[in-house]
């Protein structure tokens, strides 16, 4: 789905670019009617000084080539921005790894990874069913900037099957001082549709979310 700011941004430009182009023909031709009554009508004993019409003839021609080159730097900008827009479209139903502390839990999978900063000794994850919390497990993995998969059986705390559905992680990593270290939890969503904004491309995935610009990777 495209959204109709998609190319409002490109009219308005585009309509800059022409308005421009229009009041600078009308004062071409005006100048140029004003020097020819002029050239016409001056006196023969005391010519006009010809050096200003050149010198006024020259800054309009600067005017004329700066808006010729606005125009072409938005039509490349119009082409860039098509070619991108393109490229967003091509991910609709693909699966996309994201920023988000969203994870969607089905019979099969829970698609949940992380990546944690040097230094840490422990990486702590809590997993909610709305502000209930339902299970607490560490991380497999302390490797700084490693994309570290998390394996959840689907039991809660008290060994309980939980139903497949969408629940929010809460991340958290420590080093031997017990001081935090970044940590940044990552999911694997279907992207459903792309809409168009003037904040930029927004993907609407599986899981809910709405991301902006936040693609770290397609999955094939």
């Amino acid at each position: 789905m495209i959204d109709a700011t998609t190319t409002s941004g490109l009219v308005t430009s585009t309509t800059a670019s022409s308005t421009a182009a229009s009041e600078l023909e009308e004062t071409y031709n005006s100048f140029l009617t004003l020097l020819t009554a002029q050239i016409s009508n001056q006196d023969p004993l005391e010519p006009v000084d010809s050096t200003q019409f050149v010198s006024q003839l020259a800054q309009l021609t600067q005017v004329e080539q700066s808006v010729t080159t606005n125009a072409n730097l938005e039509s490349i900008g119009s082409m860039l921005s098509a070619v991108a827009a393109m490229s967003d479209l091509q991910l609709i139903g693909r699966d996309v790894l994201v920023p988000s502390d969203q994870i969607r839990l089905t019979e099969t999978d829970f698609p949940l990874s992380y990546q944690v900063g040097a230094g840490a000794s422990e990486v702590k994850i809590k997993i909610y069913a709305g502000e209930d919390l339902i299970r607490e497990i560490d991380g497999p993995s302390t490797a700084e900037g490693e994309l570290v998969d998390v394996t959840w059986d689907g039991l809660d705390a008290d060994g309980i099957p939980v139903p497949p559905g969408t629940f929010r992680v809460e991340l958290t990593a420590a080093d031997d001082n017990g001081d935090a270290v970044a940590v940044a939890g990552l999911t694997t969503a279907k992207v459903e549709r792309v809409d168009f904004t003037a904040q930029g491309p927004q993907l609407l995935l599986g899981n809910g979310e709405t991301v902006l610009s936040q693609v770290v990777q397609s999955v094939l």
